[in-house]
């Protein structure tokens, strides 16, 4: 039975693109770029041709002569799509200002899967440290998740501390499930939370929520310094820059809407 033959408005050059790229990929940089169009029956110079193209464009990266596998842009597609890129954009050049300002790592986080879910991380110390954006890490025992936590609606905050063991990963670590329910609720009152020290020995992180969204805190902001613990003064000018730039957050979003509401 022959194969239907594709519509009039396709692209041939289009559909020998696409079946030349899944092969190559597929293939993995096994064989020549001779050798996968032979298969697919495409004349070499058309494949040549199609394979500089894709190169050209980022999603081909040649590795020897005549073998080609997935560049990084290609690898990006099939990435999860960045979550609240608003928001993420929006934080950017101030958490950087105040990562460079304290010698400290600014984050911002949003809770997913009872999970904190990093959406910006900004450097201002030459160490490194583990976090990175779109990581997802234990909320239980971080500075920014215990803010999210705290926002939780009581069932859903009963479910999270009923729902399993909460692992020591330094001697720091809250485990006692009362006792993260007693700490939430200082962090409900005064809108401050800390790491003291609970996911790693050597950081110490400070966190604010973020302006609340249809009544609801979705999001926050914490600066972590890593090898030392902040003094008491410290602290405070930290506090303050956070909840200004958290307000700042929320002064643009009402300018925003006002200006969506004018418009209609």
């Amino acid at each position: 039975m022959n194969s239907p033959s594709p519509p009039a408005y396709t692209s041939q050059t289009l559909i020998k693109g696409l079946r030349l790229l899944e092969a190559l990929v597929r293939d993995g940089g096994r064989s020549t770029l001779s050798a996968v169009a032979a298969r697919l029956a495409l004349p070499p110079q058309t494949a040549h041709r199609l394979a500089l193209t894709l190169e050209a464009e980022g999603y081909l990266v040649r590795t020897a002569k005549g073998v080609y596998r997935a560049a990084p842009r290609l690898a990006a597609l099939a990435q999860p799509s960045e979550p609240r890129p608003a928001l993420a954009a929006g934080l950017r050049r101030p958490l950087a200002r105040l990562a460079a300002q304290f010698g400290a790592y600014a984050h911002a986080g949003i809770l997913e899967d009872s999970m904190v879910t990093y959406i910006v991380k900004e450097r201002g110390d030459a160490a490194e440290l583990f976090t990175a954006e779109r990581m997802q890490l234990e909320a239980y025992c971080s500075a920014i998740g215990k803010i999210l936590l705290a926002a939780l609606p009581e069932p859903a905050l009963a479910a999270y501390l009923a729902g399993g063991p909460l692992i020591a990963l330094t001697p720091n670590t809250i485990t006692d499930a009362a006792v993260l329910r007693d700490e939430l609720a200082t962090i409900r009152r005064t809108g401050i939370a800390y790491d003291r020290h609970e996911i790693r020995n050597d950081l110490f992180c400070i966190a604010v929520p973020l302006p609340p969204e249809d009544g609801r805190i979705e999001g926050a902001i914490s600066l972590s310094f890593l090898g030392r613990t902040p003094d008491p003064a410290v602290r405070r000018k930290t506090i303050a820059r956070l909840r200004a730039v958290a307000r700042r957050l929320a002064g643009e979003a009402g300018q925003a809407g006002a200006a969506s509401s004018a418009r209609t």
